[in-house]
This record gives C-alpha cells, structure tokens and sequence, in this order.
C-alpha cells in the first residue's frame, strides 16, 4: 500500500456505539487490534480519580442500581464506581468489565509507543491531567481533544510533547464559522481539527450536509498549515468512504471500526 493511501483512524468511544461497550478497557485494546487510535472521555471522580467515562452518570453504559445510577459520578468515589459492570449491558461476552481509570489505560500504553490514545476532555483538571501523562511517560501518546481552542492550547503547554485535536461540530454555518475563526489564528496550539459530517436531509449524490468543495478546502488549507484534518461521519456506507477517500482525506473517526475498515480496505484494493 503506498503512503498516500495510507488511512488513520479514531475509535469513538473506543467503537463503543456497536461493536465495543463504550469506554473500556475492553474497547481500548478491541481498537489497539485492529490498528485504531481508542477514544476515552476523560472525568474525575469525588475522590480525584481520572476515569473514562463519556455520561455524567453510570445509569447508560452500567448495571448500577436505581439509587446509584442517576448520581453524576463527580459525587462518587472511583471505589463505589467500579461495583458495577461497565459490560454486561453491551453483550454478555463483555461482562466482568469496570468502568477504567485513566491510569489503567496509561499502563498498558507505557513501553508501547504504537498505542495512542484520544482523550476527550468532559470534566477534569488539566494540571491533573498533566501530571498523570509525565508520570507515565505516555506524552507521545496522547492526543488531547477538546471544542474549545484555549484547553488545547492550555494542554500543550502543561504537557510537552502532547498533541491536540479540536472538534468541530453543529449545523454547516456553525462548523465553517469555527473553522474559519482557526484559519484566522493560525490553528494556533492544534495539531489536528475534526468536523463532524451529518447525512445531508435533501439526498443527492453527495451524502453530507458539509459539500466536496468545503471539504477539499478545509483539506488543503490544513495541509499547508501542517495540521491533519479528521471527519467523523456518523453515517456512512462503501460509497460515503470511497467518496472522502477520493478527496484526499486519511484522518477519520468512526463508531464501528470493523465496518469502516472494511469499506477503507476495498478502496484500497481497488486503487492499488
């Protein structure tokens, strides 16, 4: 496969959506297998314990009971948190799984250098944050992501070496607004920036709501800044991928890897 047609790609919660239960070790190391990059949302527990965790609650993704599982985990301790299973509600195959530390998943990135990690920020202290990356060593590792350009910047200052991804998301206006705004500073403390594609309502040859030619110049201007431009297209068949590949787009972001690989692996075979 030649360089160019090379693809990357992000596990959205770690594929949790469909194929993985969201936000698990499990789901990190199912990512890690299929060549992915695992993405963790990242909080903090009552008692200051970095978790991954995408919910303010347990009540989605455990089997905590009624009287637990509306609790914003911010009023709980990582002890009372790791009662419950993080699996069984995805697929009996999965049962046994917690809900991971952060720390849990540095100590299977350190001494791996191919390991990479996304870390989405929901409510955590960045010096925190920090200080649990150098002690680790996994700085290299990590790609901090976040909407907002300041905790980015902010990360890449406490953090040496720690890359950053803004996401961009909302309607087409909302998204070339932000975006532009970027241009503007000169994606001043990114390394990467992520739109979200919607499927277009009206049909069409073309399937989302961000056109081809915003696309491509979003593409070109990000290039010639250095940044790597990502898409997470939250609906998509054969026919969407070949379509983003045929622009020049290798960074993406997926909620079912297995199926994305699958269309990305065609492609590639037809354009060898």
């Amino acid at each position: 496969m030649s360089e160019t047609n090379k693809v990357y790609w992000q596990a959205h919660r770690g594929g949790g959506a469909h194929e993985a239960p969201d936000n698990t070790m499990g789901a990190n190391r199912y990512a890690w297998g299929l060549g992915g990059i695992p993405e963790a949302d990242i909080r903090s527990t009552k008692d200051g314990v970095i978790i991954c965790l995408h919910d303010r609650t347990l009540a989605r993704t455990t089997n905590a009971p009624d009287e637990i599982k509306d609790v914003p985990v911010s009023e709980l301790t990582f002890e009372e948190i790791r009662r419950w299973d993080a699996g069984v509600k995805f697929s009996e195959s999965f049962a046994g799984e917690k809900v991971p530390s952060l720390e849990e998943m540095f100590a299977e990135m350190k001494g791996n250098p191919d390991r990479l990690a996304y870390l989405d920020l929901k409510e955590v202290d960045l010096r925190a944050l920090g200080e649990l990356i150098d002690r680790y060593g996994v700085n290299g590792q990590v790609i901090f992501t976040h909407k907002i350009q300041d905790n980015c910047r902010s990360m890449k200052q406490i953090a040496r070496g720690v890359r950053t991804m803004q996401w961009i998301g909302g309607n087409p206006e909302q998204i070339r607004g932000t975006y532009l705004q970027l241009v503007e500073n000169g994606f001043d403390g990114l390394d990467q920036i992520q739109f979200h594609l919607h499927s277009d309502p009206s049909g069409g040859d073309w399937p989302y709501a961000l056109k081809a030619e915003f696309l491509r110049e979003a593409l070109a201007v990000t290039k010639e800044a250095g940044v790597d431009f990502e898409v997470l297209p939250f609906a998509f068949d054969e026919d969407s991928i070949r379509m983003l590949l045929d622009i020049g787009i290798r960074w993406y972001a997926t909620d079912e890897p297995a199926r994305f690989l699958e269309c990305v692996k065609k492609w590639q075979e037809a354009n060898r």
